[in-house]
Parts: structure tokens; sequence; C-alpha cells
């Protein structure tokens, strides 16, 4: 296949179908290096990805109380998240209208009233403006003392079980449409406690030197962790050959990596890219939900939505949200910075009003492995800008291999455990060892119809 072509004028790819490979009754689907490599291309993926359609803000535990904000971004765009004087949220753009300046500079805090830092225009948490500084002294003309001052908002705003969501246009799918049927696995996170869920204080950030897409793939590839990981899963042995040997030991056991070479899993794709891994745990019983399930069975919560809440789950929503759920439950969120540059946060979720005990083995498992010292994510960094610096470096092989795993078992439309629980993917796969490839095809198709649209081209 011949190399993407650019057009003359503005130095942007024409042919956005010559980045893959998709030929699915050949057995064939490859991704061109370009697609981690390209900034004329990363441009695009923040107006048209990052920029057009949804994308994780915030959870409304952050932002609890009145006048309560949370600074973030849509794509390159500064966004403020606030709680106004009536509990609701909005989100505008972080910026002063008046020049533009950034107005809320701290991550987070509560201020009912924020002054910009550079002319001290006022606007309270319903981004209402409430002063210009030396009014009455500065000869505005009535057309300009008449102009509306506010701050700007978001296109659209909207919260499903918590998890805030916000886009810059305002023609966006509504945000239970846009989620679909991965709703269910939500659902699984909000039911474990009465009071929803919460971010548990102690969010992490770090940068890694390689694209933003290489985190979305590593968190659905199961393959990479008896490789990768294979210190951490050396390293739990020895816990459990220590456990045996003394008394009373601490009995707040990390994940078992060896195990999920061995157990049943499956993937989902999904309408607008979103993607869903799940296994089987033979260690529920050291969840930290362990201790509720009965109290989970008594108040309502239907058994089979109870046995989901102890499977292993990974759902990634395109472009920036992920949970990651085996021992521990993790929320992160991708913020692209440049084409080889990608911050990631990182926060613990958990069912509010948690037991004590149950809280204290959530927060040291997901120390131990999810946590940006912990032991894994430092490895997984290293292999993204391994991957950034080795094979994306080579020009005379422009293809990328490492898509073909599943490709005899995926079928179209749910399987049987789709059926059970009422979901309808675009694809299911199961019964390959560790888990298959083919779930990576969901979420660089979306893409792939993100760029049609960049460049003119029909989805």
């Amino acid at each position: 296949m011949d190399m993407k072509v650019y057009g003359e004028a503005q130095g942007l790819p024409r042919e956005v179908d010559n980045y893959f490979v998709d030929e699915p009754e050949a057995g064939r689907f490859n991704v061109h290096r370009d697609l981690f490599r390209d900034e004329q291309l990363f441009e695009l993926e923040m107006e048209h990805v990052f920029e057009a359609s949804w994308v994780f803000l915030c959870h409304e535990s952050q932002v609890p109380d009145a006048d309560d904000y949370l600074t973030t971004f849509i794509g390159r765009q500064p966004v403020v998240v606030l709680r106004d004087q009536a509990g609701e949220l909005n989100a505008f753009l972080n910026v002063c209208p008046h020049r533009g300046t950034r107005l809320y500079t701290a991550r987070a805090g509560n201020s009912s009233v924020q002054m910009c830092p550079y002319h001290a225009w006022c606007f309270d948490s319903a981004g209402k403006n409430v002063k210009l500084k030396d009014e009455e002294l500065g000869h505005y003309t009535p057309e300009y003392a008449g102009e509306n001052h506010d701050l700007i908002p978001i296109g659209r705003l909207q919260s499903y079980q918590g998890f805030v969501f916000g886009a810059l246009p305002g023609d966006v799918p509504e945000l239970e449409d846009y989620l679909g049927d991965t709703r269910f696995f939500i659902d699984t996170f909000a039911q474990q406690s009465e009071q929803g869920m919460e971010i548990l204080p102690g969010e992490v950030s770090y940068t890694y030197d390689a694209n933003w897409k290489m985190q979305v793939e590593n968190t659905m590839d199961i393959y990479h962790l008896t490789t990768v990981h294979a210190t951490f899963a050396k390293i739990v042995a020895g816990r459990q050959e220590r456990e045996l040997a003394a008394a009373g030991a601490d009995k707040v056991k990390a994940v078992d990596l060896n195990s999920l070479s061995s157990v049943a899993s499956g993937t989902y794709t999904f309408d607008h890219g979103h993607t869903v891994f799940w296994g089987t745990d033979p260690g529920q019983e050291n969840r930290a939900l362990w201790a509720s399930r009965d109290d989970l069975i008594a108040r309502g919560v239907d058994q089979l939505t109870v046995d989901w809440m102890f499977r292993p789950r990974v759902i990634n929503y395109f472009p920036n949200l992920q949970f990651v759920d085996s021992a521990s439950l993790q929320l992160r969120v991708i913020r692209p910075l440049s084409a080889q540059k990608t911050e990631m946060t990182m926060f613990c979720l958990a069912p509010k009003g948690e037991p004590k005990e149950g809280r204290r083995r959530r927060l040291r498992q997901y120390e131990d492995f999810y946590n940006a010292t912990g032991i894994a994510t430092p490895d997984d960094v290293a292999c993204y800008e391994d991957i950034s610096r080795g094979g994306l470096a080579v020009k005379s092989e422009e293809w990328i291999q490492g898509f073909a795993r599943g490709m005899e078992k995926v079928v179209a439309g749910p399987d049987e455990l789709a059926s059970e629980i009422g979901i309808q993917p675009l694809h299911s796969c199961s019964g390959v060892r560790v888990q298959d490839e083919t779930v990576f095809r969901g979420f660089y198709r979306e893409w792939r119809d993100r760029m049609r649209a960049a460049t003119g081209g029909e989805k």
C-alpha cells in the first residue's frame, strides 16, 4: 500500500485510509507507523478527535460542594468545571473574556468569586461576570457595557452515574447514546454502594515520551502482562511463600498475573470506539469488595451484576478515559501533549461508605500495582518509550504488526456472554489464551472515521 498523500496547499493528509490495511475477509489488519509519530496528524487529532465530541472531564465527587471547581482540558482547550450556588454543575473555557488570561490557576479549589489575575475582572461560580474593575472610570460605550462578559460555556455537559463528560460543540449525541451498552460496565461500578462512587484523594500525574495511542493499546493488551510485569509476578510469588511461613502475615494480596494466563477471558468493541476486556478472577475473596457481597444481594442488586463486579474488566472510552479493575479499581485520563509526549492522570475509584478494612486493602493494592510509583506503571512507560525510540524511528518498514491474535475467533455482534447481560457489541472475541488483539480495531476504526471528517471524506 502506498504512503499517505499530503495536500499540496495545506500539508495535510488527504487519504486517511492509507494509514490502515483493514481487510477482515482476508484476515489482515495493520496500522501505519505515522499514526504514532506524525506531528501534522497530531494537530488534526486535537481538533477532530479530542475537541470534536465527548471527552471525560471529572467525577462529581471531585466537585462535591457549592463553589467547588476543578480545572482540566478538552484537547488543548483549558476548561473549568464549577458547581454553582444552586448545586448545578457547569463547565466553561478557563479564560477571562477580557484578554484571555487563564482564570482558575489551581488544579482545584473552592471560590464563590474568582478574580482574574491580570485586570481583576470577577466571576461567580455560575460563570457570571460580577465586576469589571474600575468600571465607573472606564468610559465604556453603552454598546460595550451591554455586551456579554460572562465566561464562555462549553457546548455540552452531561453526567452518567457521577462521571462527567463535556464537549466543545453542542451538536453531539446524547451522552447515554454515546456510551451505549457500555453503560452496563459503569453500572457495575456505581452499584457497589447505595451512595455511588468517589475519587479518593491523591491523584497522580506523570508524562511519558511517546504517543497517546500507546497508552490506549497497552490498557487493552493483556498479552504483555507476564512479560513486562514478570518482576511483579515474582514478587507476588515471594510474598505468598513468606505468608505460608509467617503466622499472621499481611493478607492484602496483589493480583496474581500468572493466573490471568489460564482463565477464561474475552473482548468487545462498541460504537464510537469504546472497547472492553473481561476475564474471570480465581481470587475474588482478595477483593476489597468481597466483604460486601452479601450486602449487595440483600439490597437488591441482581446476581448477574454482582458476579460482574468481581470480574477483571478494562473499559476504554474513546478517546481519553480508562477503567482498570482487577485487584483494585483505577481510573486513568489521557491528555496528549504532542505526537511524542503524553500526560496521564490516575485515580483510585471506590464505593462510598466502604468499610475501613476494605478501603485499606483497596489502597494498598492500588499503590502496589497501579500507582506511578508502583511496580507495573514504570514498566509500561519504558515499553512505550522503547517503541517510540525503536520501531517508530524505522523508516524502511512502514507498517506495524501485532493485530492478528484472535482473528479466527472474532464474531460480529454479541457472543453468548454478551447476550446474557443484554448488550450488543459490534464484535465479540473469546477463547483466545490470555487475550486477542482484534479489540484494537474498534478504537482505530473510530479514529479513522473522525479523521475522514477532518480531510473532507465520508465516515
